[in-house]
């Protein structure tokens, strides 16, 4: 394997699959370790307070060497694959990825839903700014999840419009109905936020033969005016609205706020003991955050210390990304199965 960054000398340098596979390594074990935030040359530095195991493995120079010459395409037709597509730049490795992560996990009955914001500064055609994100410039990945075991099992990026194509509508819709295309005619159900659910979302997947539970929004033209926030309910109240295997309810956390939900999976009017909620509420919270906890984790363990992308190139903060995924998926699994193990001692593991 040889790159083709000019080393200062008339022929090219070889990268051997050993080196190559090696460094990789290191970044994943930099990542276990909590030290791909810190300084990276302190990962090869002489003391017993560092592990000896960098400086054994390949040399400082010799890593930043590789990791300045990673490429994941062919840049010589880049240009013209973007005419068609702005993701070109690492299309066919992400979705190498996208195959990996389908084949090697089979998930739960419970899927969840949801967007991802990794944080990136650089320059991107589809860098998005969250401002309610920790990291509010990044890219945007649309994530499904098991969720027992907070596994990737499907996810793609958010990049606009792509060249000549018309505006989008409905994207929600699409981008659930895109995710869950591996899982159709599979009895599961599938959690969501009020961005992706809605009515006709809901009866589509019934042909498919899934099920969904959801926040609806209240601007929603389905909604009947009783269901909606007033200052006559009690805390504590609920309405329920039944159609088509479809259940609408609507509960009052406390004055003055109502919080909407839809489920085709609940065909009840079910409400807790205890706590008074409805059981379509507490299940949708008991799900609702994988991808959320998955997020924790992958900034917690992804190598993304600036100095391995000094270019800012998002074809490397992606690469990044994948690493801590790899990393991160199995680890999660592991501690859904045995959770007695704390994050502690998984990272010591």
């Amino acid at each position: 394997m040889e790159y083709d960054r000019n080393t200062g000398l008339d022929e090219k340098e070889e990268i051997t699959m050993m080196e190559l596979k090696a460094s990789i390594g290191l970044l994943l074990l930099a990542g276990l370790l909590g030290r791909s935030k810190g300084n990276l040359r302190s990962l090869w530095r002489t003391s017993p307070l560092e592990s000896p195991i960098f400086k054994a493995t390949i040399s400082k120079s010799r890593f930043d060497k590789i990791m300045s010459c990673l490429r994941f395409d062919d840049k010589r037709t880049r240009e013209e694959r973007k005419q068609a597509d702005k993701f070109a730049a690492i299309r066919e490795i992400w979705s190498d990825f996208q195959d990996k992560l389908k084949t090697c996990y089979t998930p739960g009955l419970d899927l969840t839903i949801d967007e991802q914001l990794l944080g990136y500064r650089g320059k991107c055609p589809f860098r998005q700014f969250i401002p309610k994100k920790p990291d509010k410039y990044g890219l945007k990945f649309w994530l499904c999840v098991d969720a027992e075991s907070y596994y990737v099992l499907n996810a793609f990026p958010y990049i606009g419009r792509q060249p000549g194509q018309e505006k989008q509508k409905h994207i929600g819709e699409s981008v659930v109905l895109e995710l869950l295309k591996p899982f159709y005619d599979s009895n599961r159900n599938v959690t969501m936020d009020n961005f992706f659910t809605s009515v006709p979302l809901a009866k589509n997947l019934q042909t498919k033969n899934l099920t969904l539970i959801g926040t609806l929004r209240k601007n929603k033209s389905e909604i009947p005016m009783e269901f909606l926030s007033n200052k006559t309910r009690e805390v504590g109240s609920s309405f329920f609205g039944f159609e088509d295997n479809l259940t609408l309810v609507s509960f009052v956390p406390k004055q003055n706020k109502t919080v909407l939900l839809l489920s085709s999976k609940h065909h009840d009017n079910q409400v807790d003991n205890k706590t008074g909620k409805p059981i379509i509420v507490l299940d949708y919270n008991k799900i609702k955050g994988a991808v959320d906890t998955l997020d924790q984790m992958c900034h917690k363990y992804t190598a993304k210390n600036p100095e391995w992308n000094r270019n800012k190139r998002y074809q490397r903060r992606l690469f990044l990304e994948e690493l801590g995924l790899s990393l991160v998926t199995p680890l999660l699994d592991f501690r859904s199965k045995t959770s007695k193990f704390l994050h502690k001692d998984i990272q010591n593991a």
